[in-house]
């Protein structure tokens, strides 16, 4: 028994390190990259990291191009597939914002309670002075945890009122205006200040007044799990691949996450963009380069945004006609690695893929590992000792009910988020403390 235990140890190592080895090599890629090359930049970066479905639009001058790639049998991409935005929708929010304050309805440095009269989050113990300008640049103090208070359910069984009830006395996590903390609920906040302000629902506002403005005329608010026929489908990592995952609808998030696009719309949306805001009235500071939907530098503007099952990137220059918007059916930061390529080669340079791994792969290949990891140390112990079996088991146990009490996050809203192979590894770990436990006390016996 104990050889066959070695050999299995043996075994075990040997595919970890072997996994590890072609994982890497596998997303390795030396080639230089052109505008001329783009496709096949874009085609790489999805083969290498399991994109299976990304369009991409890009205004450079008066000339509008569309890419688009796809692998996933009977199905096709082209600039009318819609997929979900995920937080480059605040930008929407923000210039909602913008326009109500040109019209005199908000003031942006007025305090939330003036729109909003039960909001009153603490700080020190206090109320807490939260001003809608806090809200615009991430710096109200609300912890970033809160993403996982916003509650699961479609339009007319979630509000945004009751969203921003969850923490309408939440304890901030620094004093407003002192630090720049991006919390996507922030924005969830603005939306109800829209529908205080106008009395209308925030999607109808948004719809009405920002999208028709725009010409965004196939665009529209994911607010039920209906609206999902309508989407090319997201896909989520798991087990070195992904695979296709319906994730819930958080109406109550619509505001900051899910406003669903095409790149014919989102061309034109840029264009807007830069004929239209005037970034440089926008108040950035040493230590918050962030207002309204925008991070903004010196010579770009950008943002990334980021679902269970979608992701998305734009970058769109400050000193030129040239702007880059990439849609990916894949949660991660791969939509933001082809923008910055792209946008690059408009600029005139090369790119080049290197190391290629996108962060839910990456998470992936961790589980896969951590998996592996757990058997090969139940191969490894010798279980002689029936007490130390016993506590290590009530121990992990014990931690494994301490992570959502400590880091504010359920279970629940990890697996929504998180790559399916999370939730075998979280199995595999309930399974070896039931294992240690389960040896002591045999041997008890």
């Amino acid at each position: 028994m104990k050889r066959i235990k070695i050999i299995l140890r043996r075994i075990l190592l040997i595919i970890m390190l072997a996994t590890t080895a072609i994982f890497f090599i596998l997303h390795y890629d030396s080639k230089e990259y052109t505008q001329q090359n783009e496709q096949e930049y874009i085609n790489r970066i999805c083969s290498m990291t399991h994109n299976r479905a990304v369009a991409v639009g890009i205004i450079d001058g008066d000339e509008d191009v569309f890419l688009e790639h796809c692998d996933i049998d009977g199905k096709t991409v082209d600039e009318h597939t819609l997929f979900e935005l995920g937080s480059t929708t605040k930008a929407f929010t923000g210039l909602g914002i913008l326009n109500l304050e040109e019209e005199g309805l908000i003031d942006s440095d007025s305090p939330v309670t003036d729109y909003i009269d039960w909001f009153r989050p603490q700080y020190k113990g206090s109320d807490a002075v939260v001003t809608v300008r806090h809200l615009m640049d991430h710096s109200s103090g609300i912890p970033v945890w809160t993403i996982s208070l916003i509650p699961e359910g479609s339009e007319g069984e979630i509000t945004i009122e009751e969203t921003v009830r969850k923490i309408a006395d939440v304890k901030l996590a620094h004093a407003p205006g002192e630090v720049h903390e991006y919390a996507t609920i922030n924005y969830d906040v603005l939306a109800l200040i829209i529908e205080k302000v106008t009395g209308q629902k925030y999607e109808d506002y948004i719809t009405e007044t920002v999208l028709k403005d725009v010409g965004m005329n196939e665009s529209f608010f994911r607010i039920t799990d209906s609206d999902r026929q309508r989407i090319f489908a997201g896909r989520k990592a798991g087990f070195f691949r992904t695979w296709k995952y319906d994730a819930p609808t958080y109406y109550g998030n619509t505001a900051a996450g899910y406003l669903v696009s095409d790149t014919t719309d989102l061309v034109k949306w840029m264009r807007y963009v830069r004929g239209n805001i005037d970034f440089g009235s926008f108040p950035i500071t040493d230590t918050n380069n962030y207002y309204v939907g925008w991070n903004l530098y010196p010579e770009t503007v950008h943002h990334g945004g980021n679902n269970p099952n979608y992701s998305t990137q734009v970058i769109i220059s400050r000193e030129r006609d040239l702007g880059v918007f990439v849609l990916s059916a894949s949660a991660g930061d791969i939509a933001t690695r082809i923008a910055d390529g792209i946008f690059g080669m408009h600029m005139g340079m090369n790119a080049k893929i290197g190391l290629c791994v996108s962060g839910h792969e990456l998470q992936d290949f961790l589980f896969v590992m951590g998996i592996l990891l757990i058997l090969y140390i139940a191969l490894l112990l010798q279980y002689k000792r029936k007490k130390l079996c016993i506590c290590g088991g009530l121990f992990i146990l014990t931690l494994l009910i301490l992570i959502p009490i400590i880091s504010h996050i359920s279970y629940r809203f990890m697996f929504v988020w998180m790559p399916y192979s999370f939730g075998l590894m979280i199995i595999s770990i309930l399974a070896f403390a039931a294992w240690l436990i389960g040896c002591g006390r045999w041997k008890q016996k």
